[in-house]
């Protein structure tokens, strides 16, 4: 390799590193200009029973944090403790957080997976065929979504993000609410 080859991708290291850096920026959840609503979809709950989450039939009543994930994801894993965080901070104002798996393992496992990586608070619903990440339209994991009072997703993170910071705390409720 010669040394301008070498430099090339060196450079392409350095902005590359830079503009990861600056996706943990303050402000990192955008507001969706165009609101859908959740869709009604069958998944399954923790006993391994049909579960629908159903936000648009109960107006005005909780606001949710859906986290998607699986246990073979690394920056999953990563967030997990993050998220558990998260949940004690946002129930004072009635905002839920849950998790939502696409990994195909037995749901026991998955929940021990959950509690030997610091997120055992959290509600977990499983989604073994990807047939709400796939009506969401996600590209990846993990993939965070807020949704409002009345169902509708304003805000969408594809990646890691430390969620129990407040300045994260405070960009969710000004989004949520």
């Amino acid at each position: 390799m010669s040394i301008l080859e070498f430099s090339k991708k060196i450079v392409i290291f350095f902005i590359l590193f830079f503009l990861s850096q600056n996706a943990l920026a303050d402000g990192p959840l955008k507001k969706i200009v165009l609101k859908s609503k959740f869709p009604i979809i069958v998944i399954e709950d923790k006993k391994g029973n049909p579960f629908t989450l159903k936000f648009n039939n109960y107006p005005n009543q909780n606001r949710y944090v859906i986290n998607f994930w699986a246990t073979w994801c690394l920056p999953c894993k990563k967030e997990l403790p993050d998220l558990n965080l998260l949940s004690l901070k946002l129930q004072k104002y009635k905002i839920n957080v849950i998790t939502v798996s696409i990994d195909k393992k037995n749901i026991k496992d998955q929940l021990l997976f959950l509690k030997n990586n610091g997120a055992s608070r959290l509600s977990s619903f499983f989604d073994k065929k990807m047939d709400l990440y796939k009506a969401l339209k996600l590209r990846g994991i993990p993939t965070t979504i807020l949704v409002d009072k009345s169902g509708f997703i304003v805000s969408k993170h594809e990646g890691v993000l430390k969620w129990g910071e407040d300045k994260i705390v405070k960009n969710i409720l000004n989004l949520i609410n």
